[in-house]
């Protein structure tokens, strides 16, 4: 299997990952848990089993202080705001109208990866994009009445912070073991969370059985196996293809809606599945076949220096 269709795989499970986090979230906020406390509790947790993951296997963590301090800003600030940004502009426009605003990121990294030389934009992507953010439209059914400003500027301000750490990710984390920058990613946002919770007194831990659960399964689903997987899977495929694909976790998420939380799927929201999967059909078979991956690349690399 090559490094593209390998780095596919493990971006799509961390799209599956990352598709859990509304599920987990309405069920942490139904157990009386707020937003900070949720997202503390997400970052502490994941922080803490990712580095006796890497105890377990004989991983160090220990790293150069340039590249320590880089991950802690790209999580403290860049994971961590774009979560609370995202979190807010749910309180302001509806979950669907959140979500796409979130989702006009594939289009900003590939246009940030273009301007800054990381990529080439080619009409491949172009195209793949398109149908992949027509499905999303039809996925989460889209309402533009009543909209509130402030959580249209919250939305979009979400997408703009994600794109940013995405690029940023895709050159910091490039050559590094995914679960070391991963833990640090996580253990910067939660110091990030952790002292705005008790500046504002606004943790709370006494929750019931349901709300640990839910905010367990956050740290370990949405948190440990998404920015895992989406890390190791940029290396290989690049932050813009890492993006196009990730257009599938709102498609999961509606699925998991229908098992778990008994909403309904109308005829439309298939369409715009079968679109988004399309889209990634067309990124993997056509342009895949004009560029190589960048961990097709490196490889190429340490086979050329082994002769």
């Amino acid at each position: 299997m090559s490094q593209q269709h390998i780095g596919a795989l493990l971006v799509t499970a961390s799209a599956a990952g990352f598709a859990t986090l509304a599920i987990f979230i309405k069920f942490a906020y139904a157990a009386g848990a707020n937003t900070i406390t949720i997202l503390a509790g997400r970052f502490i947790l994941a922080a803490i089993c990712l580095a006796a993951l890497l105890r377990w296997r004989g991983i160090s963590l220990k790293i150069n202080k340039s590249l320590m301090m880089r991950l802690a800003l790209l999580g403290g600030l860049g994971y961590g705001s774009m979560s609370l940004l995202f979190a807010l502009s749910i309180k302001y426009v509806p979950a669907s109208l959140a979500a796409m605003l979130l989702y006009t990121y594939p289009a900003l990294v590939s246009l940030l990866s273009f301007f800054i030389g990381d990529e080439k934009f080619t009409r491949q992507k172009g195209f793949a994009l398109a149908v992949c953010f027509s499905g999303l439209f039809l996925v989460l059914g889209v309402s533009f009445e009543n909209i509130s400003i402030l959580g249209f500027v919250f939305g979009l301000a979400a997408a703009i912070v994600y794109s940013v750490y995405i690029v940023l990710g895709n050159r910091l984390v490039k050559n590094e073991d995914p679960v070391v920058t991963t833990t640090y990613v996580c253990a910067s946002a939660a110091v990030v969370f952790a002292i705005a919770g008790a500046i504002t007194d606004s943790l709370n831990w006494n929750l019931p059985p349901q709300g640990w659960l839910s905010i367990i399964g956050i740290a370990l689903l949405p948190t440990i196996v998404g920015i895992m997987g989406f890390f190791a899977g940029m290396a290989r495929v690049g932050a813009t293809n890492a993006s196009i694909i990730s257009t599938l976790e709102p498609v999961i998420t509606v699925l998991l809606s229908v098992a778990l939380l008994n909403e309904k799927i109308t005829p439309l929201q298939i369409g715009g599945g079968i679109l988004i999967l399309g889209g990634i059909i067309i990124l993997q078979l056509w342009a895949g076949k004009n560029e190589a991956s960048p961990g097709d690349l490196a490889l190429a690399v340490e086979k050329q220096q082994e002769r």
